[in-house]
């Protein structure tokens, strides 16, 4: 995406002797929208910034090899119409094939979604065998027996997210039933973290659902609950969910549905919440990655299932009384 920007600018301005292979995976190569006016903005394929790139005959750096992957038409940031840039109706200038670059490898993935140009098993096997020369041995993850997690814990500081460390956060990590999100025992990992922000290392299993309890100081007490971890990683970031707000009023608990690596598409995916197809997710080109439900006092005792597709999880409701919020956050 936005990153692939720099990427092109790096390798333009000199590094293209230190970079073998570019993977550009639904980068606006072309802009957002192409309009006469904000000339000055990095997203305006009529701006300075992204012509200085795209000028010449090829529009890639020699002695770099280039790869884009692209959506056929499902990618929010790649469309005809401006409704995902705040201007419904208005032509951006911009088609399906913005990403495309000449003098690339060009691949159209199909009909994935932004974030899934990148994170979907589609395009690792591109990304692998553009890179390795190969195919893959396979694409499927294979788990491993003991399973190690850590991380970094950021925050919002003034309501903007960053990546610089928290001080002084708590993890909590408990076994919990697929079916109930019922806790299985005590906590299998508790941690605080010290001035660099990490957390972990937690050691678990790779068949077990899991629920990670974050009391972040001045922040939202946030319970993710997760799929299993088939593998290690330390790279579990956890940021505190957003604060309670004047639409939560009322509401005895309030839980999200969210799914980072990807957006939810109706009706390209089967998207339930609470049984449900969220009110919340718009039809059409996949934009919408977060669903917000909430529950009344009296039902805040049962558990709620979140199903994306062939992926299930189930997460209980805590009382917003207690500034905590619930988060089904999917990993397909």
């Amino acid at each position: 995406s936005r990153g692939g920007n720099s990427i092109r600018s790096y390798i333009k301005s000199g590094g293209a002797a230190d970079v073998s292979h570019a993977v550009l995976c639904g980068v606006p190569n072309h802009g957002v929208y192409n309009w006469e006016s904000g000339l000055n903005n990095e997203f305006n394929g009529r701006g300075l910034f992204l012509r200085g790139l795209n000028e010449g005959e090829s529009e890639v750096t020699p002695g770099t090899a280039f790869l884009t992957l692209r959506s056929d038409g499902m990618d929010k940031y790649a469309q005809e119409d401006g409704r995902f840039v705040g201007k419904p109706g208005t032509s951006t200038g911009i088609t399906a094939e913005g990403p495309a670059l000449k003098g690339a490898t060009n691949l159209v993935l199909g009909a994935l979604d932004h974030r899934e140009t990148a994170f979907s098993p589609r395009a690792f096997r591109e990304i692998y065998r553009f890179i390795a020369g190969r195919e893959p041995d396979r694409v499927a993850v294979l788990p491993e027996a003991g399973v190690s997690l850590g991380g970094l814990v950021t925050g919002t500081p003034g309501g903007i997210q960053t990546n610089r460390p928290v001080t002084g956060a708590s993890v909590e990590i408990y076994r919990v039933s697929p079916d109930t999100s019922e806790r299985v025992g005590g906590p299998v990992h508790s941690s605080q973290t010290a001035a660099d922000g990490r957390w972990g290392p937690a050691k678990v299993d790779s068949s077990w659902c899991l629920e990670i309890v974050l009391t972040s100081p001045g922040s939202t007490t946030t319970h993710f609950y997760r799929s299993p971890f088939p593998r290690s990683s330390d790279v579990v970031h956890l940021r505190a969910a957003r604060p309670l707000g004047a639409a939560d009023a009322g509401a005895g608990s309030v839980l999200l549905m969210s799914r980072p690596r990807g957006y939810f598409g109706r009706p390209r995916d089967v998207v339930l919440f609470d049984g449900k197809e969220p009110a919340d997710v718009k039809p059409g080109v996949p934009g919408d990655s977060i669903s917000t439900l909430r529950l009344t006092a009296a039902e805040a005792s049962r558990p709620v299932p979140a199903l994306f597709n062939e992926e299930r999880i189930v997460s209980r409701p805590w009382p917003a009384s207690e500034n905590r919020i619930a988060v089904a956050e999917l990993t397909y």
